[in-house]
């Protein structure tokens, strides 16, 4: 008897086989079946037989498996063969084809392909010697690198066996004792071969390549040339921020702008890249040209990071500095930063031509001033003057009224903004010196408030300290059925997105999604904290003391991303509830798998009973969801106001995978008995 299989390529014994075709000898050897090993013949019994392999043909590119892998009875254990295994550039398989095989065509194959294994059986490195044309030109690829090798090593070196004795005896010391001669454990595992006679049609040309395969490598290429002159260009430029009047007029949090993510998009700074041996006068040209203002309207200062995380002006770019390289200056003034960070200074009314070298007066320092207007909640930066450290405090009000357009009398507030977390009154009757005002500080103005009701200074920034943006989600198991099964545009399917401070109290934050939601009462929704995964996680319990800071995760597990606003962005989960969150505070949670006639379609529900009933209760509340749940299957077949058919419901306690009681009613719902009241 025989049969035909078909093969995607040939594993063949390197053990015992010397070279590739003592190897294809071994597997079309035949194997006598006599004695106890006779061949069992349908109908026939046992026969004498012959058992071995012939091919009928070989395909164009034969992959060829050389068995460096085998398990060793000795030693139980698998192991690696590095004994060695010769295998030609070319070999003619005519012999082992079958008589009737077609020969009108030469069966010889040229070697292309070699893979290499270096290493043991529990560890080492793979690589590819590949010839891509019929030319005998060999290359090696190894990981990401590709590099042209000689004929001699593809056939030498990767044979196996042991080390040429010149090799093992150089190093060898007269008189001295030398160990056993020790096998390469560099070498071949697989063949590739390709026909001949079909080789210029198997390697084809380049556009025998597919299309999107040619676009894929085109796009790598162009990518991979991106890359390099990014790496290039972060190697020779340098990032530069640059912070205007214009841009602290609108910023509406700490210090005069912000330099990194949480810097609104509405109010963009200027950041380009410029090359490191740029002098600071060339880019102040190129700062006038980008920006459209002249270049002598305006002078540049460096910014600072303070101990207390602040980013302050500290000195201005004149004189000398203006011929500094922009690498000398960060590496001078700004050695913990990666980017170069500048405050462009305005040119007052009646001020220099030349303001870019013009130098500030002497023993003077450079104060912001921001004016809070408690009517629109918001903060307005004005811009800066100077002040000398012997100057009193209360000299620069009616320089502040003027600014923010107050008239002449207008009584004023003065804070100095220390740090987000400090926002301290100045004392009117101390100088700049006694009040510890230095270059680059901030002091904030509003008109003085008649009553206690209007908000402070202090109050703004406390609020923009702790403002936060929360989206508002459904429950994703616990989603309103009807909604769910009406298919209609709930409000619950929109999330609610709201930009309120992290000290918002429960009640509130309550009241703002019931309004979304159109319930008249906030006591109806439950929230649930987020999980880094996005999955809701521990019901928030609502205390007077309550806020929306214990609504979201801690810090410490979720670090929240930014808005476009630059505000953090969090998510909080809501349920809504059959009764009021104060009653559940009386009550208990059954969780009850319903199971239909069919005994295959199952539900999971949750189930609310006050903690001191008895199972009628979870019968009771358990056959009303399932009617609600039954009403919503039927809705959109049978028409909503068909009710479903009456049914019965038997109740059973599991455990362990069995069924441990039959509730009957009267079984109380105690933390004792904990198969009931889980």
């Amino acid at each position: 008897s025989s049969r035909v299989e078909n093969y995607y390529d040939i594993s063949l014994n390197v053990k015992g086989c010397a070279t590739l075709r003592d190897s294809f000898t071994n597997y079309c050897e035949v194997e006598m079946l006599d004695g106890e090993n006779k061949y069992q013949a349908e109908g026939f019994g046992l026969q004498d037989a012959r058992k071995g392999v012939i091919f009928e043909s070989f395909p164009p590119v034969l992959q060829l498996q050389l068995k460096r892998f085998e398990y060793d009875f000795q030693r139980d254990a698998m192991v690696k063969i590095n004994d060695r295994h010769e295998f030609p550039p070319t070999i003619d398989l005519g012999e082992f084809l079958a008589d009737d095989a077609d020969r009108s065509q030469p069966w010889t194959y040229a070697l292309h392909g070699v893979l290499v294994h270096s290493g043991d059986l529990h560890g080492g490195h793979y690589f590819g010697l590949l010839r891509p044309t019929a030319e005998d030109r060999w290359y090696r690829f190894d990981d990401d690198r590709v590099v042209p090798v000689a004929r001699d090593e593809v056939f030498e070196e990767y044979y196996g066996g042991e080390f040429p004795q010149s090799a093992q005896s150089a190093a060898a010391v007269p008189g001295m004792r030398t160990r056993p001669n020790s096998k390469r454990f560099t070498n071949a595992y697989m063949l590739v071969y390709i026909r001949e006679a079909l080789r210029d049609q198997v390697l084809g040309g380049e556009t025998a390549v597919p299309a999107h395969l040619l676009r894929r490598v085109q796009e790598d290429r162009a990518e991979e040339a991106r890359r390099q002159r990014e790496k290039a260009e972060l190697a020779h430029t340098l990032a530069v921020k640059v912070v205007s009047d214009k841009q602290f007029a609108q910023h509406q949090s700490f210090d005069l702008s912000y330099f990194d993510q949480r810097q609104p998009a509405s109010n963009p700074l200027f950041e380009e890249r410029m090359p490191r041996d740029m002098t600071v006068r060339d880019f102040a040209a190129h700062y006038a040209e980008r920006t459209g203002c002249a270049l002598g309207s305006f002078r540049l200062w460096t910014m600072v990071g303070r101990v207390n995380k602040t980013v302050r002006c500290e000195m201005p770019l004149v004189g000398a500095a203006l011929d500094m390289t922009l690498a000398q200056v960060l590496e001078s003034r700004m050695p913990r930063w990666t980017d170069m960070r500048l405050y462009c200074e305005s040119r007052p009314d009646g001020g220099p031509t030349d303001f870019l070298d013009e130098k500030p007066p002497l023993r003077t320092n450079l104060i912001h001033a921001k004016f809070f207007d408690p009517e629109t909640y918001t903060m307005r930066g004005l811009g800066s003057l100077y002040a000398r450290d012997t100057q009193m405090v209360m000299s620069i009000m009616p320089k502040l009224r003027t600014m923010a357009g107050l008239p002449p009398d207008t009584p004023i507030t003065l804070y100095e903004e220390v740090k987000p977390s400090l926002i301290e009154p100045i004392v009117l009757t101390l100088n700049f010196r006694q009040a510890e005002i230095q270059n680059g500080d901030i002091i904030c103005f509003q008109v003085e408030p008649s009553d206690k009701s209007v908000p402070r200074i202090p109050d703004f920034f406390d609020s923009v300290q702790h403002r936060i943006s929360v989206c508002f989600v459904p429950h994703p198991t616990r989603a309103d059925d009807e909604h769910a099964a009406s298919g209609a545009n709930s409000p619950d399917s929109e999330p609610l997105t709201i930009t309120t401070s992290s000290k918002t109290p429960y009640d509130n934050i309550a009241q703002l999604v019931a309004d979304h939601l159109g319930m008249s009462d906030p006591l109806k929704l439950r929230f649930y904290t987020v999980s880094p995964t996005g999955q809701p996680r521990q019901p928030v319990r609502r205390t007077p003391t309550t806020t929306l800071a214990e609504m979201l995760p801690s810090a410490m597990f979720m670090q929240p991303s930014l808005n476009n606003k630059g505000l953090h962005e969090y998510t909080v989960m809501y349920e809504r509830l059959e009764v009021d969150i104060v009653q559940i505070e009386n009550m208990r949670t059954i969780r009850v798998t319903f199971v239909g006639r069919s005994m295959r379609d199952e539900h999971q529900l949750e189930v609310l009973v006050p903690k001191d009933s008895n199972a009628q209760a979870l019968m009771e509340a358990t056959y009303s969801k399932i009617e609600q749940l039954l009403r919503a299957q039927q809705r959109g077949t049978a028409g909503s106001d068909v009710p479903p058919k009456p049914f019965s419901l038997r109740f059973f306690v599991m455990g362990y995978h069995r069924v441990l009681l039959e509730l009957n009613g009267s079984e109380h719902m105690n933390l004792g008995t904990p198969g009931v009241s889980d």
